[in-house]
């Protein structure tokens, strides 16, 4: 089946997640890498594509906008107040004496439609991303620079953000698949509670199909002007429902692995090798051109 179609099939065709069973490991691997490459290519290269950036212009840019400063031994100094807010994003940066961020509580209210947002005083930084409030003391680095440092890097900085693009490309591949192993875990749970016995690699490649839909969502998502709370719970809910539907479905389907017939009876072939013995079956076998169980005598019409 075109991988293609199998994505499209793994969104609302439950019953062919049985089908999905029966794939080589090299073409489920596969599939995972293309869903993450689709994810990666609508997320991170698109948006790239769309509002191309230059690096020469970045350069100039940030050699004039940028304000001088120093980090040293964990204090912050910035050259006055240095301020910016453009759509959602939002940075605030004020080393002056005497000024202190105390209150998260207060920026919460005060930038809650900015999804991201850095604000810094001379021992600490605030930063917003994806919802979550961090905050990070300078002490706490270990290291000191300035601008002047910054400005050396700017030549390597294409080829920094295209290995940050590498790195993260390899990074999401391999947070799908480990993903999939907690999908997988609570799949054996949903299926032991629906009396239906899957091995756990059968519920792993499940729950790599069953990542589909919600990666659509998540790339959908990307591009919201504001943060949906607690997403990765519904993210990861999606997959257990389609895999709890695909179960229903294959138990509706019949047993995958119905027992073997057991032959000879009683498990054992006569001592002799020969079967039948003797020309007659044993007694508890019934043939079916005689009621008493024994073979027909030697001539009797077949």
């Amino acid at each position: 089946m075109n991988v293609f179609k199998e994505m499209a099939l793994s969104i609302y065709s439950y019953e062919s997640y049985s089908k999905f069973l029966k794939n080589k490991k090299g073409k489920i691997f596969g599939f995972g890498v293309l869903l993450v490459t689709l994810y990666f290519l609508i997320t991170w290269v698109i948006p790239a594509v769309v509002h191309p950036v230059s690096f020469t212009m970045l350069s100039d840019s940030l050699e004039e906008e940028m304000p001088y400063f120093t980090l040293q031994d964990g204090t912050l100094w910035v050259d006055g107040i240095y301020e910016v807010k453009q759509g959602t994003t939002y940075l605030y940066i004020n080393t002056t004496d005497g000024y202190t961020i105390d209150d998260v509580s207060d920026l919460e209210e005060s930038l809650q439609r900015c999804t991201d947002v850095i604000v810094a005083d001379s021992e600490k930084m605030i930063q917003k991303n994806n919802g979550r409030w961090e905050i990070t003391y300078f002490s706490e680095l270990g290291f000191n620079f300035n601008k002047d440092d910054v400005l050396r890097f700017l030549p390597w900085l294409d080829l920094i953000i295209v290995a940050v693009y590498i790195i993260a490309y390899f990074f999401s591949v391999a947070m799908f698949f480990f993903g999939v192993l907690f999908v997988a875990l609570i799949g054996m749970i949903i299926a032991s509670c629906m009396k239906y016995r899957l091995s756990f690699g059968k519920l792993y490649i499940m729950g790599v199909y069953s990542r589909t839909c919600p990666l659509i969502l998540k790339a959908v998502v990307s591009f919201l002007p504001f943060h949906i709370p607690f997403f990765w719970v519904i993210n990861f809910t999606i997959s257990l429902f389609i895999i709890g539907m695909a179960i229903m479905q294959m138990k509706d389907q019949g047993p995958m692995n119905p027992p073997y017939m057991q032959y000879p009876p009683n498990g054992q072939y006569p001592p002799s090798g020969q079967y039948p013995p003797n020309g007659q079956y044993p007694p508890n076998i019934q043939y079916p051109h005689n009621p008493q169980g024994n073979y027909p005598p030697p001539g009797y019409p077949m």
